[in-house]
């Protein structure tokens, strides 16, 4: 053993490493003893805190410290960058669905693939729903994965059983609803109502909510891009059909108004003023609070036969110029258990996108009766979530405006639905050829 730290002292020596027998260490393929750092969204830097907390307890060789970043995405961006390029990054990075390609293209993240196919320290990959692992698969099927997501967030019909008692209207959401039932009664709410409140309140058309855009495309049988094509299609005949259901509450009257400006109608539901809402469940616990009325909670309408459930995910990665990658995963490894991390993130409201998550998580001993339907809407919303394609890092910040844009020419320019979503169609096509 003293011949063998002799030779790799001369080494380090040698090569100009001076600083430390633990730096060499670590480029001699040895785990490091270091802390493991989390550079977490500092909304949810108290969850990780006490996560961390109780990981630490069980005496790993590595234990695990949290520190906040930048809420903001180009901050985020831009500190990670920074860093990347001082070799001062987290271990592990906060991360989500859309953000991962942007992350990718910027050198910043680890393949895990290799570690999730051979199930390294208990952790699958195929044990997580595809649809939201997929997220984080970077260039196509064959590429990198380079993040997992931590809770399975997706789409929902909440309503206000009071509003539809108040209106007269005796026939509630089911799960056989379609879309045009969705938008009859609807609008029987609103014309009971005299302008008193509305039937719904949908956010589809400021065009900045993806999830639910994308699941009424992709069930006309439109996308936003295709991948293969490598071309954005939402505009073609299938997507302007769907353009004109998403469009519909505000062009004929019986919504709730059009959000001229940002999170404009954000609180039309909790304050009773909209008798349903399409909504993520993390929306559940604030409704909780702050409404007052008899409310539950459906499965979304369906379109043709399809779903209309969209979703989405946060998710971790391990930087990929990270020196303890072995200490990250093994967080991780703990993290995404059931009888681990899991345990203690499901009273938070996560739902594990794993498939044993789904269908055995301890978040189905919810005891709070409201909303009454929760359980069975959740477990079909996370089932039937249709998630987008990655869309290329350098067009990617342009596709949410682009959307906006489109919208609000149509509704408050008098344009065409065709004309409108053409245009921003062509717009971003010509950004991909550049």
């Amino acid at each position: 053993m003293k011949s063998r730290r002799a030779r790799i002292a001369a080494l380090c020596t040698i090569v100009g490493l001076t600083a430390s027998m633990a730096a060499c260490s670590a480029d001699s393929g040895e785990e490091s003893t270091s802390p493991v750092v989390i550079g977490m969204n500092s909304g949810l830097v108290p969850q990780f805190e006490a996560y961390a907390k109780v990981y630490n307890a069980t005496n790993p060789e590595a234990p695990v410290e949290v520190k906040a970043i930048p809420d903001g995405q180009d901050d985020y961006i831009q500190q990670l960058v920074t860093q990347g390029l001082s070799s001062t990054l987290p271990d592990i990075v906060f991360n989500y669905d859309s953000l991962n390609q942007t992350l990718v293209s910027n050198n910043l993240l680890y393949d895990l693939g290799p570690w999730l196919a051979e199930g390294k320290d208990g952790l699958k990959g195929d044990s997580f729903i595809p649809a939201f692992l997929n997220q984080y698969q970077a260039e196509g099927a064959d590429g990198p994965t380079t993040g997992i997501p931590v809770s399975a967030d997706s789409t929902m019909l909440f309503y206000n059983k009071s509003l539809f008692e108040k209106a007269g209207v005796t026939e509630l959401p089911t799960e056989q609803w379609t879309y045009d039932d969705l938008y009859r009664v609807a609008e029987q709410i609103t014309t009971a109502s005299g302008g008193a409140y509305w039937g719904l309140r949908t956010p589809a058309a400021a065009g900045g909510l993806l999830f639910v855009d994308y699941p009424i495309l992709s069930a006309y049988g439109s996308e936003i891009y295709d991948a293969e094509a490598n071309a954005f299609v939402f505009a073609d005949e299938a997507g302007l059909e769907a353009w004109e259901t998403i469009l519909a509450p505000y062009v004929e009257g019986w919504g709730s108004p059009y959000p001229t400006a940002s999170g404009q109608d954000g609180n039309y539901f909790a304050a009773g003023q909209v008798a349903m809402s399409l909504d993520t469940r993390p929306a559940v616990s604030r409704y909780r609070t702050d409404l007052a009325d008899d409310w539950d909670v459906m499965n979304l309408p369906t379109i043709d036969g399809n779903p209309t459930v969209g979703g989405g995910s946060y998710g971790l990665s391990i930087a990929e110029k990270s020196d303890n990658k072995e200490g990250a995963w093994k967080f991780m490894a703990w993290f995404y258990s059931k009888d681990g991390g899991m345990k203690e993130a499901e009273p938070n409201g996560v739902i594990p996108a794993t498939v044993d998550g789904l269908e055995n998580g301890s978040w189905l001993d919810d005891p709070n009766p409201v909303p009454a339907n929760l359980i069975p809407a959740t477990q079909y919303a996370v089932a039937n979530a249709q998630l987008p394609n990655a869309i290329p890092n350098e067009v990617q910040p342009k596709l949410v405006p682009a959307l906006e844009k489109a919208a609000q020419e149509v509704l408050v320019g008098g344009k065409s639905i065709e004309e409108a979503y053409t245009a921003a169609q062509d717009e971003l096509n010509a950004l991909l050829e550049k």
